[in-house]
């Protein structure tokens, strides 16, 4: 899957998957292997049979788990189903509260759906953990100014810019800020 032949892979964790189906990593990389070659709905369904299998609560199980979830999210995102994208997304970070992906798409989720005060609070939550994430600054300073606050907005921006002066997300926030100043 590495080397980008998605359908090879595919017949691999499949047949790793008859010698023994008990592989929880073989079903995992199968779900993205499904997901790669654009079969949404068996990858939907793989990731959510990962996603609620069981209530195991070790480490390795719990960001499994929440993996899955936020694949099943990707998977169902990309079928038109925006709320069971959302949904997954929650069962996500009630998995695992700190998977940090869950956060940053839930924001982006939230803010396409008009949501800017949730998504907002995502991307926070994203920053937290990952303070230098010009693409979290950058989603801050474009939702704050689409709910009105131009004066956050601006603030994100401006940081987006200090972190990385020559990123794609700093040549975005210039092209807000010429616009709004």
């Amino acid at each position: 899957m590495l080397g980008g032949e998605a359908g090879k892979a595919l017949a691999a964790f499949e047949r790793a998957l008859e010698l023994d189906a008990g592989l929880v990593e073989a079903r995992f990389n199968r779900g993205v292997a499904l997901l790669r070659i654009g079969d949404l709905r068996a990858a939907a369904a793989a990731f959510a049979a990962l996603s609620g299998a069981g209530e195991e609560t070790g480490t390795s199980q719990t960001s499994l788990r929440a993996g899955a979830a936020y694949h099943q999210a990707l998977a169902l995102d990309r079928l038109g189903d925006r709320d069971g994208a959302a949904r997954s997304l929650d069962r996500a970070l009630t998995i695992d509260p700190s998977f940090a992906p869950a956060m940053l798409y839930a924001g982006l989720l939230r803010e396409r759906r008009g949501q800017l005060d949730a998504a907002v609070r995502s991307y926070l939550a994203y920053l937290k953990i990952h303070p230098d994430s010009t693409a979290a600054l950058l989603r801050v300073g474009i939702t704050a100014q689409r709910a009105g606050r131009t004066d956050v907005a601006i603030t994100y921006l401006r940081r987006v810019i200090e972190k990385s002066p020559d990123s794609p997300e700093a040549v975005e926030a210039r092209k807000f800020l010429v616009m709004w100043e």
